[in-house]
């Protein structure tokens, strides 16, 4: 879980870095370490002249993506096996502008490791080599001074006072303005097309894996999972197990299940995005029994099954019966099982 959360919100952090950076803004002050350096990579690599929006956010995950893997945060996991979704709502952030060293902070307080050009924080005064001693009277020389500045500028209405009281090099002095925010859009991101990382957090019962019992059936494990990495260019959308074997899987916020080796059968329901039906949701809605499909699996041990909503072009404006999908195994891959 540790390492998942890590993989959001670095990842988060830049592509808010580059959404930010293209309105002439900055991400406030605050993230670990790690994202900081990152943020501050994103913020300045991102400045080429001519890139898009979008361009610009393909080329720092791309960056960010490669220093992930060669650092070695995805473990042992080959990267062709890598999946992994996040998401994030809207949500309002603090336009500063200024990132500090969170990791080492306390002491003689925050370290400033860089102003990004033309945000407030540098409209201020503020700049690379600071040491943030307190903001608004408040202490900064803390260990916990990262989350106080945060804190304490996230707080702020729009336009209120920012006083920092800092030192530089070797002299105090005081430098002051206003706060400013922006809005961020909700965010989705999905990576890589693996199983690997869809197993974290599985539950269920195992079996010693490969083994048989004396009637010789198949002993062992495998799992399930409704993990969204299908591909859209192969007719592939997102599903939801509602039961397996008339059951419902857990924990709730899942998305891979573990089970017994052998067969197992599947209640579906398709998360086809309304953009790729041509009826609309009060018919998609008014389908009987939830509009739910089974779909049986043969387990095999220590193998991951992915499932997804096929949609059926043929019948995409046909939405009696679910004519117009089916649940399909798309993917299966070796996976140890315990």
């Amino acid at each position: 879980m540790k390492e998942r959360t890590f993989l959001r919100r670095t990842l988060f952090a830049l592509i808010a870095a580059s959404i930010i950076a293209a309105a002439g803004s900055a991400l406030a002050a605050g993230e670990e370490q790690a994202i900081a350096n990152a943020s501050a990579a994103t913020a300045h690599s991102g400045a080429a002249a001519g890139l898009t929006v979008e361009q610009r956010v393909r080329e720092e995950l791309s960056v960010v993506m490669m220093d992930l893997i060669q650092s070695g945060a995805f473990g042992s996991t080959a990267p062709q096996q890598i999946a992994l979704d996040v998401d994030a709502p809207a949500k309002k952030v603090s336009n500063l502008g200024l990132l500090v060293d969170s990791k080492h902070g306390g002491g003689d307080g925050l370290h400033v490791l860089a102003v990004t050009p033309g945000g407030n924080a540098e409209r201020m005064g503020l700049r690379a080599g600071d040491v943030l001693v307190a903001l608004n009277g408040t202490s900064l020389a803390t260990s916990d001074g990262a989350a106080v500045l945060r804190r304490t500028v996230d707080t702020l209405p729009e336009g209120g006072k920012l006083a920092f009281d800092l030192r530089r090099d070797g002299r105090a002095e005081t430098v002051g303005g206003t706060s400013a925010s922006m809005y961020l859009p909700a965010m989705h991101l999905s990576i890589g097309e693996g199983s690997a990382l869809a197993s974290n957090g599985a539950a269920g019962s195992a079996a010693a894996p490969g083994a048989t019992d004396a009637a010789g059936a198949v002993e062992g494990c495998g799992r399930i999972s409704d993990f969204d990495v299908a591909p859209r260019g192969k007719g592939l959308h997102g599903a939801k197990i509602i039961t397996i074997d008339d059951k419902s899987p857990g924990p709730s916020g899942a998305k891979a299940y573990r089970v017994d080796a052998g067969r197992h059968v599947l209640k579906i329901g398709e998360k086809i995005e309304s953009r790729y039906l041509s009826f609309n949701d009060r018919q998609r809605n008014a389908r009987i029994g939830g509009g739910y499909k089974t779909l049986t699996v043969e387990v095999a041990p220590d193998t991951t099954y992915l499932v997804a909503a096929r949609l059926n072009e043929d019948q995409r404006d046909n939405p009696a019966n679910g004519a117009y999908w089916d649940p399909v195994v798309y993917q299966e891959s070796p996976e140890a099982c315990r």
